[in-house]
């Protein structure tokens, strides 16, 4: 009788389906809980057949989405220190367990993980979120919020600070506008291109699914050009990888597919005010900078280089005008 694979090893972080390591079980949980109630969310909608449907669907994507966003940090680390120091915190209240601010701290380090703005600048979204992601704590957020603080906190220094060691080899190779010196091959410019690519999707889909949730006519109408100019841009960048000897990439990510799911879900449940689909859409413009400020660190050709800076200050026109179309959006509501 084969034996069977012991998938149970935290070190290796394994997909807890294939058991290939590399995935991040509590990412994978959370973001199928979160995933799960969202789809139940929109699913009553059709009646108690489509919460159910909406459940499971709901469950897959978040499950992707929650995979995607812990493979920058390391859950289980994480989940052991915070489980070990929760009750010496300063918020700590006595009497409570670590099951109580747990959600709050995966909150805290999965939101830094996948989000470039600040805390303080995003934490009108995660008090939001925090409705559906609190699991069975009894915390409300201002009481929640100092955790998912100080997780997030803890991950930016840990994962994402500048102070972070290189390693030899790439500090040798570093030159001097921050980018890695030895040439890419052109395997790489492929993969390089394509990973924009798949981003350039994502955001014509995106805007393609805000359009079609926002009331405003002239929300509509910058929503559909900006998907419109997301397209070109893929087009653009396809061009390149096929210069380069490679495919196209002909889809979009994991993380964009839970991103247009969650615009869906407040459009199901009504919550599909201006304010809340430009918030969706500025965390859309966020991952799609941050994109491209990893592909620019890249020892790029010249030709694809001057393509990649030139679309990433389109993108960050874009994410400018998007956040103050949000401003104001708030300041009406």
């Amino acid at each position: 009788m084969a034996k069977e694979k012991d998938f149970t090893t935290n070190d290796a972080n394994r997909d807890p389906i294939t058991g290939a390591p590399g995935a991040h079980p509590v990412g994978t949980g959370v973001g199928a809980t979160g995933g799960a109630v969202a789809g139940a969310a929109a699913g009553s909608v059709a009646g108690p057949v489509g919460t159910v449907v909406g459940l499971v669907a709901g469950g897959l994507a978040g499950g992707l989405g929650g995979k995607v966003v812990a493979e920058s940090v390391n859950p289980t680390a994480e989940d052991a220190h915070w489980r070990a120091s929760y009750d010496r915190e300063s918020y700590y209240e006595p009497g409570r367990s670590y099951d109580d601010y747990a959600p709050a701290y995966e909150l805290g380090w999965s939101s830094r993980a996948a989000r470039e703005d600040s805390f303080d600048t995003l934490e009108p979204t995660l008090a939001d979120e925090w409705a559906t992601r609190r699991g069975n704590s009894t915390l409300d957020w201002s009481q929640a919020r100092h955790a998912s603080r100080a997780a997030w906190d803890r991950a930016d220094r840990t994962y994402f600070g500048e102070a972070m060691p290189m390693a030899p080899r790439e500090l040798d190779a570093l030159d001097s506008d921050g980018t890695v010196g030895e040439p890419l091959s052109h395997d790489d410019v492929v993969d390089v291109l394509n990973d924009l690519i798949e981003n350039s999707h994502d955001g014509e889909y995106g805007f393609r699914t805000c359009a079609e949730e926002v009331a405003s006519a002239n929300l509509k109408q910058v929503f559909a050009e900006r998907a419109v100019g997301c397209r070109m841009a893929a087009n653009e960048l396809g061009q390149l990888v096929t210069q380069y000897g490679g495919t196209p990439a002909d889809g979009g990510t994991a993380s964009g597919a839970m991103h247009r799911g969650w615009v869906h879900v407040k459009g199901a449940v009504g919550a599909n005010s201006e304010a809340s689909i430009l918030d969706e859409c500025e965390r859309g413009e966020d991952a799609a900078l941050a994109r491209y400020r990893k592909a620019l660190k890249q020892a790029l050709p010249g030709d694809v280089r001057a393509v990649i800076e030139r679309q990433s200050q389109g993108a960050q026109r874009n994410h400018d005008q998007i956040k103050a179309l949000r401003d104001q959006a708030r300041a009406r509501s």
